[in-house]
């Protein structure tokens, strides 16, 4: 074995006792998911709108971070809350079908609460200057392919236009909606918009491209980079030791094999009213509902990542999120690909906002933020099985106004809220009756 293989191995052991450690503190803090009640969101008019130009600008990633700032946490504790007529004028969508025709539909609230959804958690950390990356590089390069091709990492998905997002049924995917919206129009890039998936099939680099199928595990044995994996024994070699979750490439001497991205069209594409700039909208809630939803034309046949809501009032441990950094994986699709994870605790958080200090870089944008908790049971006593959901969408990173007018720099992802959870369960099911609770 050489130096840099046992090396990775030593890292990577490393990385998933740490985790461990965090884990344990995290399920101290919030121990279940808990059933809460949803309000009902109707339909009650849709209108078609013009056909869009697609001159919607890209975001230039050369800068630090983008020039407005956001209502931080002191901010936004001095704004008058949300009234009801409001929050139905902010969850009204567009929707964009893959011909181009769009429409826009107004929605009604049953069963709205005034109350927020969360609280903050604790005052932000100091700040931290260095682009995207805080201090040393906590990223992890999922290459193997047997890991980026099993859950959780393979419901990280990649847009044709350079961002990520998260499987959340067969059909669907969550992303961020200035990955194919500038908050006037949509982007040139989102004419034609595809979403690649890692599947199964993997490129030999010793046999011409040659194509072929790898099995799978089995429903239920999940590969855990957060720490609490029930399937270490398929992680180790016979010498018993870790492999798998790479900082470092392979070495040189070993077979290598390239997964290969599955490209599928987008049918429709679903924006909330919050994220698109109107003249006479509020342009300071954009942020925090900058996500969509993407129908895809055909199902995927393999696992996907459920959609929550972060239980309240306790504050969030740690967050995770996979996602396609461009500094980490090539942008043409066409192998080699790298899934990128990370996990990290949430600085601060707003009812709408988690602001936080994990590592990404442009390409990350879009990935599903998720939490790790226990499922909630009956029976008293009786531990329930730990299930993955995604909670948020990361945004990307942002400067924020606090106290004093003081600004601080953060990555910063948008909370799935119960009404946010209502406004995509009814884009996924269409069905009311679906969507009463999570």
């Amino acid at each position: 074995m050489g130096f840099n293989h046992y090396l990775c191995l030593l890292l990577c052991a490393a990385a998933l006792t740490v985790s461990e450690v965090f884990g344990k503190d995290e399920s101290n803090e919030v121990h279940w998911w808990t059933r809460q009640s949803l309000p009902l969101l109707l339909d009650t008019h849709t209108q078609p709108l013009k056909t869009p130009l697609f001159s919607g600008r890209e975001e230039d990633d050369d800068k630090s971070v983008r020039k407005d700032t956001l209502c931080g946490i002191e901010c936004q504790s001095s704004l008058p809350p949300m009234d009801q007529n409001e929050q139905e004028r902010i969850l009204g969508y567009e929707t964009m079908h893959e011909n181009g025709t769009r429409t826009h539909t107004d929605i009604s609230l049953q069963g709205f609460n005034k109350t927020s959804a969360g609280t903050p958690a604790h005052s932000p950390a100091r700040t931290r200057r260095k682009r995207q990356v805080y201090g040393t590089d906590g990223r992890f390069v999922i290459s193997d392919s047997h890991f980026i091709t099993n859950y959780p990492f393979s419901t990280a998905v990649r847009l044709s236009t350079g961002c990520s997002g998260v499987l959340i049924s067969q059909k669907h995917v969550l992303t961020a909606a200035h990955c194919i919206h500038d908050g006037r129009d949509y982007l040139e890039s989102a004419r034609k918009l595809r979403v690649g998936v890692l599947d199964g099939d993997l490129v030999s680099g010793t046999r011409g491209g040659k194509g072929r199928r790898r099995r799978g595990r089995k429903e239920g044995e999940e590969d855990a980079a957060d720490g609490r994996s029930t399937g270490d024994r398929q992680r180790r070699g016979r010498s018993g030791k870790l492999k798998g979750l790479r900082r470092t490439r392979r070495s040189a001497s070993e077979p290598k094999e390239q997964s290969v991205l599955r490209w599928t069209r987008v049918k429709q594409t679903r924006i909330p009213q919050g994220w698109i700039q109107t003249k006479t909208s509020t342009s300071s809630v954009s942020p925090d509902y900058d996500y969509a939803l993407l129908e895809l034309k055909r199902p995927l046949k393999q696992k996907f990542m459920e959609l929550g809501v972060a239980p309240s009032p306790a504050p969030l441990a740690r967050i995770h999120f996979s996602g396609y950094d461009a500094d980490k994986s090539l942008l043409d699709g066409r192998g080699n690909e790298k899934v990128v994870y990370r996990f990290c605790s949430v600085a601060n958080q707003s009812d709408d906002l988690m602001y936080q200090h994990c590592d990404a870089q442009p390409g990350a944008t879009g990935a599903g933020v998720y939490v790790r908790l226990r499922q909630e049971v009956g029976e008293e006593g009786r531990k329930g099985k730990w299930q993955r959901r995604v909670i948020g969408v990361f945004s990307g990173h942002r400067r924020v106004e606090g106290k004093g007018g003081e600004q601080r720099v953060f990555n910063v992802a948008v909370r799935i809220t119960p009404p946010k959870y209502a406004q995509i369960c009814h884009w996924i099911h269409g069905d009311p009756n679906l969507c009463k609770e999570v």
